[in-house]
C-alpha cells in the first residue's frame, strides 16, 4: 500500500502465522492535540514512523510518548513546508485546525488563516514532498448545516452555518481541486468526537467540559434548552477509521459517526450517573453558529472501509470519566 518509500519490511506474528507488513512514514499535523495524539498512538502501535507538526496552541507534549519527534510550528508557517520536504512522508494526516465554533464566529480571520491557509500549505507540502496520500480529517458535525434529513449522508447539501464549518469545507474543496491525481485524498468527516485527553477547559467538547465540572463539584451550564442533538463518536473508533483509510487504495470521502443523535440534556443525565453528580444544570443562552440537530450516516465508511463504530455511548462515557479521574490522581 505504501509503494515508494517503505521504511522496512518486518515480520509480524498474527495468530501464529508470520506475514510481511509495510510500514509508512507519516507526518501528522495537530498530532499533539486531542484527536491527533490518539491517531499518533494508533500509528505507533502499528509500528509506522511518525513525525508530529504542532504549534501546541491547543495540544500539549504531555499527550505524546517521549520518543515521538515533534516540530513545534504551525501549518501556516514556512517551517512546516521545510519539515515536510525534509521528512518526505508517505502520508500526511492533516488534523491541525482551529476547531472552536465560538472562536470561528468571533474571529473568522483567525479561523480562515488556520483552516484554509493552513490547508493550502499542507497541499503544497504534500506536492513538494511527493507524498503518496493525504488523509484530511474534516468535520461532519458542522458541515451540513440544519439537515434536510437525518442521518446525513455525504450527498446531503453542504451549507454550514458557522465560520468553522465554512473554513473546513473550503479547505476540503481546495484539497479536492489542487492535489494532483498522483496523491490519493482520503477525507474523513467525523461527528462529534469525545474521549480521553479532550480539553475540558475549552469552548467545545461538551462531554469533557461537563465531566470536569462534575468531578470538581462545580455548576454545569447547558447552552440553550439542551434539546439540540449531536452524534457522539468515541475517539478510539475514529483512530480505527483513520487506520483503515490509510490502507485503502483509492481516494474517497466518508462520514464517521454512529447515525444516532443524543441531546445535551441526555448527555448530562448519563454523566450524572457515571460521576454521581446530583446538582441540576442551569441553562444559558444558545451559542451562535450551532446547528440544532445533526447525526451522520456512515454507510459509506462501512461499505468502502469496512468500518463501523464499536464503542457505545455509555461505555465511552465511562472510559472518558475514568481517564479524567486517573489524570487527576
Amino acid at each position: 500500500m505504501y509503494h515508494r518509500r517503505v521504511l522496512q519490511e518486518t515480520l509480524v506474528e498474527k495468530s501464529g502465522v508470520f506475514e510481511e507488513k509495510d510500514l509508512a512514514r507519516v507526518l501528522v499535523t495537530g498530532g499533539a492535540g486531542f484527536v491527533g495524539s490518539h491517531i499518533v498512538d494508533g500509528l505507533l502501535a502499528k509500528r509506522h514512523e511518525v513525525l508530529v507538526v504542532d504549534n501546541l496552541s491547543s495540544g500539549t507534549r504531555a499527550n505524546l510518548s517521549a520518543n515521538v519527534d515533534i516540530v513545534e510550528t504551525s501549518v501556516v508557517d514556512d517551517a512546516f513546508l521545510k519539515a515536510a520536504k525534509s521528512y518526505r512522508p508517505d502520508v500526511i494526516s492533516h488534523l491541525a485546525a482551529q476547531s472552536s465554533v465560538p472562536v470561528s464566529m468571533s474571529d473568522p480571520n483567525l479561523d480562515a488563516r488556520v483552516n484554509i491557509i493552513g490547508g493550502l500549505n499542507v497541499i503544497r507540502g504534500a506536492i513538494e514532498a511527493e507524498c503518496e496520500q493525504v488523509v484530511y480529517v474534516n468535520t461532519g458535525g458542522a458541515l451540513y448545516g440544519e439537515p434536510e434529513y437525518l442521518p446525513c449522508d455525504e450527498d446531503h447539501p453542504i451549507r454550514p452555518i458557522s465560520a468553522y464549518g465554512l473554513s473546513k469545507w473550503t479547505a476540503e474543496c481546495y484539497f479536492r481541486t489542487m492535489l494532483p491525481d498522483s496523491i490519493l485524498l482520503k477525507v474523513l468527516r467525523p461527528a462529534n468526537i469525545y474521549g480521553p485527553r479532550q480539553d475540558p477547559h475549552g469552548e467545545s467538547g461538551v462531554i469533557a467540559i461537563f465531566l470536569r465540572k462534575m468531578l470538581c463539584g462545580d455548576q454545569v451550564t447547558i447552552n440553550g434548552d439542551g434539546e439540540h442533538t449531536r452524534d457522539y463518536v468515541y475517539v478510539g473508533d475514529v483512530v480505527e477509521a483513520h487506520e483503515t483509510a490509510m490502507k485503502h487504495d483509492e481516494s474517497f470521502v466518508a462520514n464517521i459517526g454512529t447515525g444516532q443523535g443524543t441531546s445535551v440534556n441526555e448527555i448530562f443525565l448519563h454523566l450524572q450517573k457515571v460521576t454521581g453528580y446530583s446538582e441540576p444544570a442551569i441553562h444559558g443562552p444558545p451559542r451562535p453558529g450551532d446547528v440544532r440537530h445533526i447525526a451522520l450516516d456512515a454507510s459509506r465508511a462501512r461499505q468502502v472501509l469496512g468500518w463501523e463504530p464499536k464503542v457505545g455511548l455509555v461505555e465511552g462515557l465511562k472510559m472518558t470519566a475514568e481517564s479524567m479521574r486517573n489524570a487527576d490522581e
